[in-house]
């Protein structure tokens, strides 16, 4: 790659010159690598570009700056020419910068125009056709030097564009610049400098000189008027262009890039009808065709003797030779002389004569003939090329001769063809125009391109927007004829050359049609080739040869008798073509679904490393990208086994559903039964996966179900979960509860504070509990034992796949690796990433590749379909269900014990307060009616202790919580999959510690508690209900009663009570009549604290209690010495 040249600012500023969709393509064929041959030269950027079809363009980029602004001239063979998409891939390619395009600016209004109503016809014919007298002289050639002119197109001080010229030469680094040479220096001072020709320098002082007469000023100006210069301009510019001099545009908005000096511009004649009058008006012809009177610029003052005219961003200066007095008045006004209808018949008497001195052309019915049958249409395939070439004619029948004319030529010189009629003949042939327009590859291309031409070049502003809007719905047409209700027509008569494969298709796909449907007549110039479809649809093939553990694959495309690699297949659908020519003639469609599907596998597979060269390893994990390619086509027997395996994996199941262990303590619903029996695949196929079911669905019992089916095989199997710390007690329960017969232990400290070793913590443990903390802390003595499973719960903790904690995970040496999540992904898509390296590493083994084949692509909306790709390729490996997809199964009401073990801190401050006041309340139990009140406030505060230690004493306020940050994790993760949940607490202290700290996290919440007025009240629950806020914090006596709140479908109780109808209650402000989903219902406890007595106590005891139901501040109803004693002891 050659040194940049252009700084990013500069970049920036060449790439503001081109159009948006030069740029998407340019950008486009860039990325895709079709620039080569790239090179620098004094501030010059050259190379080539593959253009549409293979075609290879030249390319040159001109840049000169001058602080803020810069001039940007462009060159290449494409049939745009300037400014186009080949250029901006040369660009990005050799810079990397870009920019997006300016927006214009807005342009003065042309002047009107009309007829001049006086019978002036004759002498505009005697002078056309009078001698002419006149004539330019010329000069040598001189050599070519570092000087030049830059011309402008800019306002006047009466707002009227006209044409200035400023002298230029070369700076130091080779670009042109203004400073060095001015007018002021050439006229002032004359000095001949020591780097310019005196000759060329010779004549910019004439040139100055004779622009300057005309300024009326002491000290000429930067730039000098063009439009008001004497004729004698003429001779001495032609001598400059001669002498080598540059003429050169400022380019920009409304600009010229190039300028070129052109003698052979003339005036023509175009003569139309009205009623029974005619008009005769005059035209600029350049190169022989008329230019649009919006791009003529006069010059000469009162009277013209040449022009400027500015077409495609390009300048052509020149005289107008023998110019009459009555063509230049015609010129100045814009205006044209009428021939009255009794003069008609002289006017045309003398056209043979006025047509030897001017080029006539004729408007529609301006002498009609007597007999003309017409227009026909008529498509001319011209095949005596490479390739073809097709031209559409309107056909006219003229007193038995037949007169075509091409539909893109305006020019009527038999005066038989009608304009008003062939628009409208090609107006309804539109399907057929279509037809034969989406045959040539480019056409997209070269319209839009032409569009932002004229967009460039129109001075008015409304129809600047009529064609940036044209444009814009252009480049949303899927096809050609999805455009037919909005553009133009002329845009589908153009005459198109055709490469060999697109010679094809029109020859086998649109010619028959055209001619079967006899709406036009198909003219055939050359021998016509034998082009043919084949006979049957291609094949694709698929073989291998198995060298030990990797597949050397070969893929062929079977077309007739025909057997093609698929790399040239690839070739040719990376160089953007439809379809694919043979030797013999056959052609076939490239963009089948087959093929396309075919190239973003095989692409896939190599950038994420599956496919290196043509080999594939057989032990792929990719096994969905694998199966779908091999759908594609025949397999042979040496790739049979292979697929079949790449099938069984795919499906993710046994051959027939496990039956749950003996051992189980539950009995698992339909859902977590297929969960089992996916778990069971994975474990007997050495996989990992990712459970990702819904919060509440069971999890964790269907990793329990694993466990107990692989122990009752393998008794000796040895599990490790790593939860969070705040649960990890949670699973000890859970084993308990659900497997009764199987050994759990938690490790809890690390062994240097447990003083022994870890393997004596675990002892004949057939499942350890521990924290993430420890795994990484202890991460050496936990790889020296020996792991049959390890299991991650809430897995979004190893998200970052840069963390230690990820690394321990990852590097744990156990053959089987579950995930367990309800989020897999929270925000970005490489999160994901750091699961699937955990459980199945060899599926990506490279971050960066999967970040920029699917992170980036996803994240950036520029490729949505990855996500589903992505989805595919990981649904072998993981597992996720909703509440939603497994309503059937579930009851109404799940409810759900929720242990959470209290931050090391706070089990300080809660035990030190509990060692402090047990005996104290069990002392003063001897005196219950006298001390009560005393006994149920220390109750309350173990109650508060329980949820937060700063609700006692405030100078706690900081500590951690195991409970809020349990919530702060969960609900983001509930509300983001569509759940809402309500929040209950006892102590309003507590419900503000909560939502102080969603407030800190971002979450939205809703808020309710006794205290509020009933205007708030209802704000509060109308925002909840509408799904403003996805949680609703409630303190249990404003919320116990009066709510309808079924918007929510989990319920969390932080602080348990003993009044089970309460509790009920508060759950049933969720579960009432109304409510479509099933609700999930968390009664979070504290372990080693009063919250497991009261539990406790509710089993044992449904009385109703209000005492310790109140804030605190006050306690009624009556409490046994028994109750409270159990409570404390």
């Amino acid at each position: 790659m050659p040194t940049t040249r252009w700084t990013p600012q500069q970049t920036s500023q060449i790439l503001s010159f081109f159009d948006t969709g030069s740029l998407s393509r340019g950008r486009g064929y860039a990325q895709a690598g079709l620039v080569h041959s790239i090179s620098w030269s004094a501030g010059t950027l050259s190379g080539r570009s593959e253009g549409s079809g293979g075609r290879t363009y030249d390319c040159t980029v001109d840049a000169v700056f001058n602080g803020a602004h810069a001039q940007v001239t462009t060159r290449c063979t494409c049939p745009v020419g300037i400014y186009c998409k080949h250029c901006v891939a040369l660009i990005v390619t050799a810079t990397a910068g870009s920019k997006s395009e300016p927006t214009p600016p807005a342009q003065p209004p042309r002047p009107p125009t009309g007829a001049l109503e006086m019978s002036r016809w004759r002498t505009l014919v005697d002078e056309i056709t009078a001698p002419a007298t006149t004539a330019r002289p010329g000069t040598d050639s001189g050599p070519e030097l570092p000087l030049a002119i830059q011309f402008s197109l800019d306002l006047d001080a009466r707002g009227h564009r006209r044409v200035y010229a400023r002298p230029m030469t070369h700076g130091a680094r080779g670009r042109w610049v203004a400073a060095r040479v001015t007018w002021k220096s050439l006229l002032t001072t004359r000095r001949p400098g020591d780097n310019h020709d005196p000759t060329a320098l010779a004549l910019l002082v004439d040139i100055g000189g004779i622009l300057a007469a005309r300024t009326q000023r002491s000290t000429p100006p930067d730039i000098l008027p063009v439009s008001s210069a004497p004729a004698r301009i003429w001779p001495v510019l032609a001598q400059a262009a001669d002498a080598g001099i540059e003429f050169i545009g400022k380019g920009g908005w409304g600009q010229p890039q190039t300028v070129a000096f052109d003698a052979g511009i003339t005036t023509g004649l175009h003569v139309g009808r009205f009623q029974k009058h005619l008009n005769v008006g005059v035209e600029v012809l350049v190169g022989g065709r008329p230019a649009a009177p919006e791009h003529v610029h006069l010059i000469g003052s009162p009277r013209p003797h040449g022009v400027a005219v500015l077409a495609d961003r390009h300048l052509s200066l020149g005289p107008l030779a023998n110019l009459t007095s009555s063509e230049a008045m015609l010129l100045t006004s814009r205006t044209e002389v009428t021939v009255p209808a009794d003069d008609v018949d002289e006017f045309r008497a003398s056209l043979d004569t006025l047509s030897a001195g001017r080029a006539v052309t004729f408007g529609d019915d301006v002498f009609p003939p007597g007999d003309v049958d017409g227009p026909h249409p008529v498509l001319v395939v011209d095949f005596t090329g490479h390739g073809a070439t097709t031209r559409w004619e309107a056909e006219y029948i003229a007193d038995g001769e037949s007169i075509r004319g091409a539909a893109t030529d305006h020019t009527n010189p038999r005066r038989v063809r009608r304009r008003a009629d062939e628009h409208k003949m090609w107006t309804a042939l539109g399907p057929e125009l279509a037809s034969v327009a989406q045959v040539y590859r480019a056409w997209f291309d070269e319209t839009t391109e032409r569009l932002t031409r004229r967009i460039y070049q129109t001075p008015r502003r409304d129809e600047t927007t009529t064609l940036v809007d044209l444009r814009q719905r252009l480049s949303d047409a899927p096809t050609v004829a999805d455009t037919l209700g909005f553009l133009p027509v002329d845009q589908l008569v153009r005459e198109w050359s055709l490469d060999p494969i697109e010679a094809a298709v029109l020859t086998g796909d649109v010619l028959p049609e055209l001619v079967a449907g006899g709406k036009v007549h198909v003219d055939i110039v050359g021998d016509q080739p034998d082009y043919r479809r084949p006979d049957d649809a291609p094949i694709l093939r698929f073989s291998g040869d198995a060298t030990t553990d990797w597949f050397d694959l070969s893929i062929t495309l079977d077309v007739d008798e025909h057997r093609i690699p698929i790399s040239d297949v690839i070739a040719a659908l990376a160089r953007g073509e439809t379809h694919m020519l043979l030797s013999d003639g056959t052609y076939f469609p490239l963009d089948t679904p087959e093929l396309t599907t075919l190239r973003e596998r095989l692409a896939e597979a190599r950038e994420l490393g599956d496919l290196a060269g043509d080999s594939v390893s057989s032990t792929t994990l990719n096994v969905t990208l694998w199966e779908e390619l091999l759908e594609l086509g025949v397999v042979d027997e040496q790739l049979a086994q292979w697929k079949a395996r790449l099938t069984a994996l795919a499906t993710a199941r046994p051959p027939a559903p496990v039956t749950p262990p003996a051992g189980l303590n539950a009995e698992l619903r339909g859902y977590q039964r297929d969960g089992l029996d996916w778990l069971t695949f994975l474990w007997d196929n050495e996989l990992g996966g990712i459970l990702a079911d819904d919060m509440g669905l069971g999890k964790t019992l269907q990793t329990l179900a694993l466990f107990q089916h692989i122990i009752d095989d393998d008794p000796g199997a040895r599990f490790l979960v790593v939860a969070p710390t705040s649960v990890v007690g949670n699973w000890a329960a859970e084993v308990r509860r659900f497997v009764p017969g199987m050994q759990v232990a938690t490790v809890a400290s690390t062994e240097r504070r447990a003083g022994v070793p870890l393997t004596e913590q675990v002892g004949d443990a057939q499942i350890v509990v521990t924290s993430y903390a420890l795994l990484r802390i202890d991460y050496s003595a936990f790889a020296e034992l020996t792991w049959s499973g390890m299991v991650l719960d809430e897995a979004q903790f190893v998200k970052n796949h840069t963390s230690k904690t990820h690394q321990a995970a990852r590097r744990l040496p156990v053959r089987f690796k579950l995930a367990i999540t309800g989020t897999p992904l929270e925000n970005r898509v490489m999160e994901l990433w750091s699961l699937v390296s955990i459980v199945a590493p060899g599926l990506y083994n490279s971050p960066k590749t999967f970040k920029e084949h699917f992170a980036d692509p996803i994240e950036k909306g520029e490729e949505p379909e990855r996500l589903a790709v992505l989805r595919r390729r990981l649904r072998p490996i993981m597992l996720r269900r909703t509440k939603s997809q497994v309503l059937a199964d579930l009851p109404a009401k799940q409810e759900q014990l929720l242990p959470l073990d209290l931050d090391a801190e706070h089990r300080k401050v809660y035990d030190r307060f509990l060692a402090r006041e047990r005996q104290k309340m069990l002392g003063l139990l001897d005196d219950w009616e006298g001390n009560q009140i005393r006994i149920l406030r220390a109750l309350t505060q173990l109650r508060q202790l329980s949820l937060h230690p700063g609700l006692v004493d405030g100078q706690h306020a900081a500590l951690e919580s195991t409970k809020i940050a349990y919530l702060a994790e969960q609900i983001p993760i509930l509300t983001a999959e569509g759940h809402s949940a309500l929040i209950f607490s006892s102590f309003t202290g507590f419900l503000k510690l909560v939502a102080a700290r969603f407030e800190r996290d971002g979450i939205e919440y809703s808020y309710l508690d006794g205290a509020m007025s009933a205007t708030k009240r209802a704000e509060q629950i109308e925002q909840f209900m509408a799904g403003d806020t996805g949680a609703f914090l409630i303190s249990l006596k404003a919320g116990g009663f009066g709510l309808n709140l079924t918007a929510a479908d989990y319920c969390f109780m932080t602080d348990p009570w003993w009044n089970p109808a309460a509790e009920a209650q508060a759950v049933d402000r969720a579960h009432r009549i109304g409510q479509r989903r099933a609700v999930t219902v968390y009664r979070m406890v504290s372990t080693g604290t009063v919250e497991e007595k009261v539990v406790d106590l509710q089993n044992r005891k449904r009385e109703l209690f209000d005492a310790l139901i109140d804030d605190g501040s006050a306690f009624s109803g009556k409490i046994t010495v028994a109750d409270v004693r159990g409570l404390l002891e």
